[in-house]
């Protein structure tokens, strides 16, 4: 066979087995479901508490568990990577443990895994950590598929389920977030913003419109989102088509449970006149 097509295959392999991931945990959501998506945890050093996470088998046919631990980070977009134990400095994965960490469900079936918080007693207790907890599907589920060209390529299904988990020792007390950014990029706005406290920040953010005409406002509000603490976040704004063309004075504002210190930017910009093609 030659090398290009052994390149093609590879490629083929790859796409399909990409897609083919996605499709599956898109399909196995429907069917299989945990709660909550994330644990928070208040440990002091040299303390242990524990939590609950549920699964249930909504398919119907039995299918069989495990559950492990990894870390994650965030990108400035908002959007997870999934990393493996205990990479990250903030990673708090080696101090959790499951039970059980192997069990399998009928249809219908439920299942309570215990996850357990032990932290130690030196100094790395001191600081907010986190980590995942993994509830995979025990096993691959293989097939083959044939391709245009003749080529056979094998499937491999595998389907995970993450459950954030955020470690927050009592002594962790400040919150602060600030606003490093505020700029216009095309048809969106762009508020950049940093968590410097210690303690992880559940934000709302918005943007409001002032027409410097008219007077007329209108407000963008965003969904809430956490910041990782030392982590950066853009949050972006569509303008909304409906805003006329004019100048505007707009808004960008952070707030993060701290009616006493909202963050704020102001930004002027000028909205053009559109095109009845782009309308």
């Amino acid at each position: 066979m030659r090398t290009d097509q052994l390149n093609r295959k590879r490629i083929i392999v790859l796409a399909i087995g990409l897609m083919t991931f996605v499709f599956s945990d898109a399909l196995a959501q429907k069917k299989i479901s945990t709660s909550p998506t994330r644990l928070n945890y208040k440990v002091s050093p040299g303390g242990t508490q524990r939590g609950l996470i549920t699964v249930t088998n909504n398919s119907e046919i039995r299918q069989e568990f495990t559950v492990d631990f990894g870390d994650f980070d965030a990108t400035r977009a908002g959007k997870s990577k999934f990393l493996e134990k205990g990479v990250l400095p903030r990673s708090c994965a080696n101090w959790l443990s499951a039970s059980p960490t192997l069990f399998t469900l009928e249809p219908g079936e439920n299942q309570q895994i215990e996850v357990t918080m032990d932290v130690p007693s030196d100094s790395a207790a001191f600081m907010a950590r986190w980590a995942v907890a993994y509830i995979r599907l025990a096993g691959e589920r293989q097939g083959q598929q044939k391709t245009d060209d003749g080529l056979i390529v094998n499937l491999n299904q595998s389907y995970r389920f993450g459950v954030y988990i955020f470690q927050t020792p009592p002594s962790a007390t400040y919150a602060k977030g600030e606003l490093i950014g505020f700029e216009q990029q095309d048809d969106h706005l762009l508020l950049q913003l940093r968590n410097i406290g210690e303690t992880f920040l559940k934000c709302n953010s918005y943007a409001e419109f002032t027409n410097l005409q008219t007077g007329e406002t209108q407000r963008i509000d965003s969904r809430q989102f956490t910041v990782l603490p030392a982590s950066n976040r853009d949050v972006a704004f569509a303008i909304p088509r409906s805003i006329p063309p004019g100048k505007y004075s707009v808004l960008g504002v952070l707030d993060y449970g701290n009616r006493d210190q909202v963050e704020a930017a102001e930004i002027e910009i000028t909205i053009p006149e559109r095109s009845n093609q782009n309308k």
